[in-house]
């Protein structure tokens, strides 16, 4: 494989592991509407359903955006490695594993917006205020912490 593929090869499930496992919160206030935990980095794609518990709304244009970001970001890391530190190469099997992981972190994010009752729209249309923001780890639960502590 020439370089160019190695790192396109490289940044694609990258960009999918670190976007599912690191992102942002942010605590924000609805405009005539409740407050909850909303999800996105660096604009907010997921946030609860006012409709019922435990459901959650899906932007899918700032899904997009945000995506993008995390791969542009990721793939230019790699290209200025790849030229100003060391030649990326990297064995096939370390790729596949690399894709097995982001497969599955994919498909249990997939699970979990398709299990609820989940809605999507291609963007936002309610306005929020934002209380407090914080960067989120895939396991951590300092959000919901920092919810609750408002809401005492």
């Amino acid at each position: 494989m020439t370089n160019k593929k190695v790192i396109l090869n490289l940044a694609l499930p990258l960009s999918i592991i670190a976007f599912i496992l690191f992102t942002k919160w942010w605590i924000a206030d609805v405009v005539d509407g409740t407050d909850g935990v909303m999800y996105g980095f660096p604009l907010i794609y997921k946030s609860p359903a006012f409709y019922t518990s435990m459901a959650e709304q899906y932007f899918i244009m700032e899904l997009l955006i945000d995506f993008l970001f995390y791969f542009a970001v990721l793939s230019t890391i790699l290209f200025l490695i790849n030229i100003y530190i060391s030649e990326i190469k990297i064995k096939i099997n370390l790729l596949r594993f690399i894709y097995v992981i982001a497969v599955l972190l994919l498909g249990i994010e997939i699970l979990f917006a398709t299990v609820f009752e989940t809605s999507f729209s291609i963007k936002r249309d309610f306005d929020i205020k934002i209380k407090q923001t914080g960067f989120k780890f895939y396991f951590s639960n300092e959000e919901r912490n920092e919810f609750n502590k408002l809401h005492q």
